[in-house]
This record gives C-alpha cells, sequence and structure tokens, in this order.
C-alpha cells in the first residue's frame, strides 16, 4: 500500500513538527533556567556584599575582595557600547594605563579614563597605581595597597 498524501499522513506530519518544536522549546527553557540560577547566585552574592557594606564592615568577608566579574555574554551586553570597548580592551592587554586603552580602541585618553574609572566603581577591574601611571588591570592578585 503506497503512502498517499491524504488527510491521515497531514495529520502524522503536523504532529510530528509539533512534537519537534515542544522539543527545541523545552531545551530553550532548560538554557534559560541555567542562566536565571546564575543570575539568582549574583544576586545573592550583590546582595550578601551590600549588606555588609551598609553595615560598615566589608573587610571580614573575603567575597567582597574576591568577587570578580567575568565579561560574559550577558555581562558583556549588559554594560553601556562605550564601557564595553573598555572593557575588551582591558582583558586583552591585562594590564594597561589610559594611554595604552587609548591607543587599543582608538578613543581619546580622558575617554578611556573615565571609562576605566567607572568599570572599576562598577567592579569590573581593578586599578593600582605605580608612581604616576595608573594601571587598570583584571587580575585581583596583582592590586597592591
Amino acid at each position: 500500500m503506497a503512502l498517499q498524501g491524504g488527510p491521515e499522513n497531514s495529520n502524522a506530519i503536523d504532529e510530528l513538527s509539533i512534537k519537534l518544536l515542544l522539543v527545541k522549546l523545552i531545551d530553550e527553557v532548560d538554557k534559560l533556567n541555567q542562566k536565571l540560577d546564575l543570575i539568582i547566585e549574583f544576586d545573592a552574592k550583590m546582595l550578601k556584599i551590600h549588606k555588609e557594606l551598609l553595615q560598615g564592615n566589608p573587610e571580614q568577608n573575603s567575597d567582597y575582595r574576591t568577587l570578580k566579574l567575568e565579561p560574559d555574554m550577558m555581562t558583556l551586553l549588559s554594560i553601556p557600547n562605550s564601557l564595553r570597548k573598555t572593557v575588551i580592551a582591558i582583558y586583552k592587554l591585562q594590564e594597561a594605563t589610559a594611554d595604552d586603552l587609548s591607543k587599543e580602541t582608538k578613543r581619546l585618553r580622558a575617554v578611556e579614563s573615565a571609562s576605566a574609572n567607572q568599570l572599576v566603581r562598577l567592579g569590573f577591574v581593578n586599578k593600582k597605581r605605580e608612581g604616576r601611571k595608573v594601571y587598570f588591570c583584571i587580575n585581583a592578585s596583582e592590586i597592591s595597597e
């Protein structure tokens, strides 16, 4: 008996298409749940640090000093484009002055200095001073206080 393009065959194809779409939808929901779990975990850390800062004793907890934000896709997409260029340049150079960043991004040194300092305030990078030069870096162990 040959398969014909009757209504039974069309219904079977529709059911198969729906099942495939449901499998894809479930996979996407699982990925979304994983991302939400990461956001919730990060949010809990930030709330803990914020509470300690309000209490005035951030040095008691190592999370305050060791929290390091990696430039994952979600983080990079969450910051403005002007800061994104700077953070990518810092991660590329590992350690850089505002002059180094301006050469890398082809923007003014003052713009890079302001952007890098804003990234320091946001906690994305660290900075250290050696004489008159200020270096922006990603490695917390390189910071000398």
